[in-house]
């Protein structure tokens, strides 16, 4: 889940992430003391962590924007069921942990969040998306879009045999829409020594270094039920793994209410980016007496095997 909240993540914990415009024009002159919580629930799998921290002075820099919030009574209610979490022993002090046993996340069910710590609540819901289910996959022709060839999936057979040659063909993939706010999709290069396919005049050996295994797209709407990924998001050779998420309001609110460019304190910068046509002052949080995310979302997942194109 780290990588597909990567683009995010930063906003949402405020560390180490500066705006093109003053912190403060987003928070307020003095957001300090502002509850935070992060928890995003996936269909059929145990109920997450909840983080919780606070917000300190909007000129502070790094990871001095955060501080961890130890003290919090952290509980998840579905309907007459109550999940009292714990703090996690081993992680930092904002990290809590649901109690032994907790069911797993239900499709179609709403979700409550309730954080309390020194006289501060901060609350949110969720509606969960139903099952979500890449029905087809294939490699297709980029200029007529007719089917190469079919692809696995992780239930038809080994995923190994979805080898396809770097920017040949495109990766096509089918499933029915859901009445999901949107959809988000993040990719996984899964071998951390494979090379690098990225081969051109105008990327420097230096400039490689700048380029991740993972990354996550912005929020969009497939009303027709097709995604075509596109080769810019890859860029090494090796098992690769696309997850497609059908997400909640919450979660489909936040990605494109970000502010469209975001640089950290070692200069890398990422853009999340919304829909067209969207201009957000604030992002939306969807979470009363605080900031973050209680989002939710349903996931299916396809794998493949890039290999480098026959010149390299």
């Amino acid at each position: 889940m780290k990588y597909v909240v990567l683009a995010v993540g930063c906003l949402i914990t405020l560390a180490g992430c500066e705006a093109e415009r003053d912190p403060s024009s987003l928070f307020g002159p003095d957001a300090s003391g502002v509850l935070v919580v992060d928890a995003l629930l996936i269909v059929d799998q145990p109920l997450p962590r909840v983080l919780v921290s606070e917000t300190v002075k909007a000129n502070a820099r790094g990871i001095d924007r955060l501080a961890d919030v130890g003290d919090a009574e952290v509980v998840i209610t579905q309907g007459e069921q109550t999940f009292v979490y714990r703090p996690s022993l081993g992680f930092f002090a904002g990290s809590y942990r649901p109690p032994p046993n907790a069911p797993l996340v239900l499709p179609n069910t709403i979700y409550n969040l309730r954080v309390q710590s020194q006289g501060r609540e901060a609350t949110a819901q969720t509606i969960t998306p139903g099952r979500f289910d890449i029905r087809e996959a294939a490699l297709i022709d980029d200029e007529t879009l007719e089917v190469i060839r079919p692809l696995n999936r992780y239930e038809d057979g080994d995923v190994q045999e979805n080898r396809v040659v770097y920017q040949e063909g495109l990766l096509e993939m089918r499933f029915d829409p859901l009445p999901a706010s949107g959809y988000h999709i993040a990719i996984e290069s899964l071998d951390p020594e494979s090379d690098f396919v990225i081969y051109s005049d105008l990327v420097d050996e230096d400039e490689r270094a700048d380029f991740e295994r993972y990354g996550s797209s912005p929020a969009f709407e497939a009303t027709d039920g097709i995604v075509r990924f596109p080769w810019f998001a890859v860029a090494y050779a090796g098992p690769h793994v696309i997850r497609i998420y059908a997400v909640d309001k919450n979660w489909f609110d936040l990605i494109r209410s970000v502010p469209e460019f975001f640089q950290d304190d070692d200069g890398n910068a990422f853009q999340p980016g919304g829909l067209a046509g969207d201009n957000f002052e604030r992002p939306l949080f969807n979470v009363d007496g605080g900031i973050g995310i209680f989002g939710s979302a349903s996931v299916d997942s396809v794998g493949f095997v890039v290999l480098p194109r026959p010149s390299q």
